[in-house]
């Protein structure tokens, strides 16, 4: 690698170097030393080398169970990835039929069989839709059927040719002609929220459920009316609180399950001929029914086992198939012939949502499920990122769990868990931030791993990860942990609301005691997304924005904080970066500094009052994601030199802390990094992990040389000093004394005090620690008139 050009610096400041501060202040105020030229990155000679992909595994959503013309029971399914896939296996053996991509997919909720027989796909997040013919194994793409959504939520089979999607984030229903390709677009169905959720047909009516500002909508296709139906007892139409999570048809009633939560949720039974709720059904999970059985009962998971429950009647009978876990809707349901005397008659059949294949035989009760799932495991998309204690990568995974990652072999040790959006190594443990319902997790990583909820270990060996807090039922809805920190014996987590709600909170765990404090702290419609600690006090950066599909925010600025968890108070609060939506990153560095991107500013930031010590733009504004705060920014110390590395305006970028030299990595396209020793990047990008050398950290001292001048009219000479920076860290100190006297900051020509010679002796500190001295012997010879 070629070194880029050097950054030189004629003079230096005293040894503080926010006193020093050659960047302007956000307050625009000139700046008392000129600043030296930020150094230019040349033509990096190594790209990044491909580690490969830490976590793949099943994460499967839209499904169905069909039998084909020629009577092959089949289940077909799509699973999470980069790209989606779509699997069929055959109900009869479990064994795999194909495997296909569906291009620009990440992945589905809808499904429905046409009336051509085909399985028809809707994505997100390009809302495409798909082809699949089952037998042939093939899969056609036939594009967005509507311009501007980028989620097809549901889909659902009319009688004739039609089938009806629903999308986000226009709130739209559409048809689709299997026969012609024909699209048409019946519009929103609500103003008040962005999600069309679920759909169902019944009677030739299309029924509509919204979330995040719940309605239930009656659609005529023949004629474009819309109706809004009453919802249950007790439930006010735009209560953004619940959502409708399906709409299914069975028989001669509506089953619509809405609530609050999309794992569990009160299924209702509606007779559309009257409109009327006629049963419920509490703790059911989704997301499809098959048909009743003979005797008008429909199967559902409800406590997590699969339940017969007939809504006429009101009788509730459980199979004795469990489903153990946090999680534990099936993916597709429907009834198969197996021609197996084992399973006489029609046998229920479906998916659980890691790919395991289940049945249920209501003639004699039987039910299996197998062991591992019958579908490949799909490349998950990282979101989170960090280095632990030991030198590892901790990588959080999209719908998946966690890895710690080897980087210099690529060994993977991966736990299938749930999302993980935060990590945190404190050296003890490693601490879990979880979404949804903004959950943490304290795991010992020298002990067995056993998850109830996700990966069970061996039996009888003790939980850990351990649950530490849970805020599904915390007053104030949040469902993200953005960020997590250790300070003494108090671990402090960040949290994001649940949509389409603002305002986090700040969550303060005792690890002595176990107990857990929810703090709103005053945060009100904003969310911290990043945390520091410096001297037992907590700093925060926040952010404007809600929860996932929330609307557009009431406030236009985020801001920094200073908190003081045991005594519950905020120390300050301040916008050091004017205009700045969103404070991404914030660290405390190990020479006490505080350091905050606001939006794409860097700032260092008096950790006393929260004021601007200097600025400096990292590279355009850009607009970025509303769900992620590492999307928009990350801001990172390194382990083993004063330098941040930085993720700003999609560019990498390395800035000294001691002089704030900025140095523009000229890297782009990575999502996430982090920062090992010896100027070695982790980085990310969609599912994939990448290590890189950034370029050895400056080991290399100033050059320093000493020159006599004459200053007009002065009878004495003088005595210059100029400093060279050799690596690019920038100069950071420069001393001097003449003789033994005082070490005294250099900050323009000396003045020597007396005729004779002097020996004139110079220190210089760069940016990286780098020391250098000189001394030269200097005649004061007074200028002759």
């Amino acid at each position: 690698m070629r070194r880029r050009a050097l950054l030189t610096a004629a003079l230096a400041g005293p040894p503080l170097a926010r006193t020093t501060a050659w960047l302007d202040s956000a307050t625009g105020a000139a700046a008392p030393v000129p600043a030296p030229p930020a150094p230019q990155r040349e033509t990096h000679e190594a790209l990044p080398e491909r580690l490969g992909v830490p976590i793949s595994d099943v994460n499967m959503v839209g499904a169905k169970v069909l039998t084909t013309a020629d009577d092959v029971p089949l289940l077909c399914g799509v699973t999470s990835g980069s790209p989606a896939r779509v699997s069929v296996v055959d109900a009869r053996t479990g064994a795999a039929v194909f495997t296909e991509p569906l291009p620009g997919a990440g992945g589905a909720y809808a499904t429905a069989v046409g009336a051509d027989g085909h399985v028809y796909v809707g994505s997100y997040s390009n809302a495409g839709l798909y082809r699949v013919d089952p037998r042939a194994g093939t899969v056609d793409d036939l594009g967005a059927p509507l311009a501007g959504e980028t989620f097809l939520f549901g889909l659902a089979a009319g009688a004739d040719s039609r089938l009806y999607g629903v999308t986000f984030p226009g709130t739209r229903v559409f048809s689709f002609d299997v026969d012609t390709a024909a699209v048409h677009d019946f519009g929103a169905v609500a103003s008040d929220t962005n999600y069309a959720r679920a759909v169902g047909v019944h009677d030739g009516l299309v029924y509509v459920g919204t979330s995040r500002g719940v309605h239930l909508v009656r659609l005529d296709p023949a004629t474009g009316d819309l109706s809004e139906l009453p919802l249950p007892a007790g439930m006010e139409p735009g209560d953004t609180g619940l959502s409708v999570w399906d709409v299914d048809a069975a028989g001669d009633l509506l089953f619509v399950r809405i609530g609050a939560d999309i794992k569990h949720a009160p299924l209702y039974a509606l007779d559309p001929a009257t409109d009327t709720w006629v049963g419920e059904l509490d703790n059911v999970a989704g997301l499809e029914l098959a048909p009743p059985d003979v005797a008008g009962s429909v199967y559902v998971m409800h406590n997590n086992e699969l339940t017969a429950w007939n809504p006429v009647s009101g009788t509730v009978t459980g199979t004795g198939l469990v489903y153990p876990g946090r999680v534990w809707n099936y993916r597709g349901a429907g009834w198969v012939q197996l021609d197996d005397p084992e399973w006489p008659g029609p046998t229920l059949t479906g998916w659980f949502w890691r790919g395991e294949m289940w049945r249920y035989n209501p003639a004699n009760g039987r039910h299996s499920i197998t062991a591992g799932s019958t579908v490949p495991g799909e490349p998950a998309e990282l979101i989170s990122l960090t280095t632990a204690r030991d030198g590892s990568v901790l990588a959080g995974g999209y719908l998946a769990g966690f890895a710690r990652i080897d980087p210099g072999d690529f060994t993977v040790d991966f736990h299938r868990f749930s999302q993980t959006e935060s990590l945190l190594d404190d050296g003890e443990s490693v601490w879990i931030g979880a979404y949804p319902d903004a959950r943490g997790y304290r795991h010992d990583p020298n002990r067995p791993w056993n998850s109830p909820e996700y990966s069970p270990g061996p039996p009888a060996t003790p939980e850990n990860p351990v649950k530490a807090w849970d805020l599904h039922d915390n007053a104030d809805p949040q469902d993200r942990v953005f960020a997590i920190a250790r300070v003494g014996d108090h671990v402090v987590a960040a949290t994001g609301p649940r949509s389409p709600t603002f305002g986090g909170a700040l969550v303060v765990h005792d690890t002595r005691t176990g107990q857990t404090d929810v703090r709103e702290a005053g945060l009100g419609d904003l969310a911290a997304c990043d945390l520091a600690v410096l001297d037992e006090v907590v700093y925060g950066g926040t952010w404007i924005y809600g929860g996932s599909g929330a609307p557009d925010p009431a406030l236009s600025e985020g801001d920094l904080f200073a908190y003081d968890p045991f005594g519950d108070r905020m120390l300050w609060r301040s916008r050091p970066v004017p205009g700045a939506t969103a404070y991404a990153g914030v660290v405390a560095d190990r020479d006490g500094r505080l350091w905050t991107l606001g939006d794409t500013t860097l700032a260092e930031v008096d950790p006393v009052d929260g004021s601007a010590v200097r600025t400096v733009r990292l590279g355009d504004p850009t607009s970025g994601g509303r769900t992620f705060p590492n999307s928009v920014a990350i801001l990172r110390e390194a382990p083993d030199a004063p330098l941040l590395y930085a993720k700003s305006a999609g560019r990498l970028w390395r800035i000294w802390t001691r002089t704030a030299a900025v140095e523009d990595l000229g890297l782009t396209g990575y999502g996430l990094f982090t920062v090992l020793p010896g100027a070695t990047l982790v980085l990310a990008r969609d599912a994939e992990l990448f290590r890189w050398a950034a370029g050895a950290h400056d080991d290399s001292p100033p050059r320093i040389s000493i020159a006599r001048i004459h200053p007009p009219g002065e009878r004495l000479p003088s005595v210059t000093v100029t400093v060279e920076d050799t690596g690019g860290s920038g100069v950071w100190q420069v001393h001097y004394r003449i003789g033994n006297g005082p070490w005294t900051a250099y900050t323009g020509p000396i003045a020597l005090p007396r005729p004779g010679l002097h020996r004139v002796t110079v220190r210089a500190v760069d940016g990286a620690g780098n020391r250098s001295e000189q001394s030269r012997p200097v005649l004061a010879r007074p200028r002759v008139s």
